[in-house]
């Protein structure tokens, strides 16, 4: 049902190499920890130039099944609707050829469906609640790094749900950026041109924004990231500390995630909720918050807005919600919403 990492990548060749006109076939520079090639992909057509770009990221937790999966359909639907002209009907909702043509005439689309193939395949064959990569931690007999507390934002801050023992689901790793996998991802921010960022995760039926680690305020530009200290394997030592967040990108934040929610909903009516991060719980070292950060830590790189998608219901137990026996009705839904946040940047 689920596919393997093998089964991924294939996907991934056969449209780099059957579909070359839309899709460009990316090889991350970094292998992950344990030696595996880490494939992405490029969507686009028309004459190039300078485009909006979008990074859609999955994987990112290993037990985490249906999300790889779901970038990899995606694709598929959109290659084979821009080559023959159909709608992608998902569901209640349907997207017509034409607006789907104008999507990939208008936008780079960037997937790295799968980040942590070494995970993936643990979970697929040793044990299916594994959460983080397959890192080996000198001096521990614990494995494995959580790639969403792993990268530069407040890294090593133990806020909330993050935590510096190598034991935890939630370790940070002993460095920012430690690992390959997330090297890869900073390696996209870095070489394109990327307007918006989303990391898809489940479950909870939310979509995430701004900020994880603290609650977000719009009046005093001076209590931001950039003050904190960073690695000391302690909470925020300001008290009443709120993140700054300027009330115009607020605004958009809450727009956008809006329609990301409305798009899902029309599918079969699944009620997701648009909200920061924090309030979910807090957090430290996430993609979504380090995708945006990187403009406001240095002015000189382009402004990504961050969104995390927490896909599908909680379902009974942990288990059934992290891999349910049918993805498929939340996969057809949260495509709709991915759709939405991609075509935001195409009306505006």
């Amino acid at each position: 049902m689920y596919r393997t990492v093998e089964q991924l990548d294939t996907v991934i060749s056969t449209l780099g190499s059957t579909a070359s006109s839309l899709c460009e076939v990316l090889r991350m520079p970094e292998s992950s920890v344990q030696g595996h090639e880490v494939l992405g992909l490029k969507l686009a057509a028309g004459d190039g130039g300078i485009r909006p770009g979008v990074l859609l990221i999955g994987g990112t937790h290993a037990r985490e099944l249906m999300n790889p999966d779901l970038l990899v359909e995606l694709a598929v639907d959109l290659v084979s609707s821009h080559r023959s002209g159909t709608d992608i009907v998902l569901g209640n909702r349907t997207w017509a050829a034409a607006t789907v043509r104008t999507i990939l005439d208008t936008v780079d689309l960037y997937l790295l469906p799968c980040i942590n193939p070494d995970g993936r395949s643990y979970v697929m064959t040793v044990d299916d609640m594994w959460r983080k990569n397959r890192r080996d931690n000198p001096g521990s007999s614990c494995d494995g790094v959580d790639l969403n507390r792993n990268v530069d934002i407040v890294w090593g801050v133990t806020e909330g749900q993050t935590s510096c023992s190598p034991c935890t689901d939630i370790y940070c790793g002993p460095s920012a950026f430690s690992e390959p996998e997330n090297r890869n991802v900073k390696h996209v921010l870095d070489t394109y041109r990327i307007d918006c960022f989303a990391d898809v995760h489940s479950y909870s039926e939310l979509v995430i924004y701004p900020w994880g680690h603290a609650l977000t305020q719009t009046s005093d530009s001076t209590e931001n990231f950039t003050t904190l200290p960073t690695g000391t394997c302690l909470p925020i030592q300001r008290a009443g500390y709120r993140e700054y967040l300027a009330p115009e990108e607020l605004a958009r934040f809450q727009q956008v995630s809006a329609t990301v929610v409305r798009e899902i909903a029309a599918v079969r009516g699944s009620r997701y909720t648009p909200e920061p991060g924090m309030t979910l719980y807090p957090t430290t070292g996430t993609h979504s918050d380090y995708a945006y950060s990187r403009h406001l830590a240095d002015p000189a790189l382009h402004k990504t807005d961050g969104y995390t998608i927490e896909t599908g219901p909680f379902q009974g137990n942990a288990r059934e919600s992290f891999h349910p026996a049918d993805p498929e009705p939340i996969k057809r839904e949260v495509e709709s919403g991915l759709l939405g946040l991609i075509n935001s940047l195409v009306v505006g």
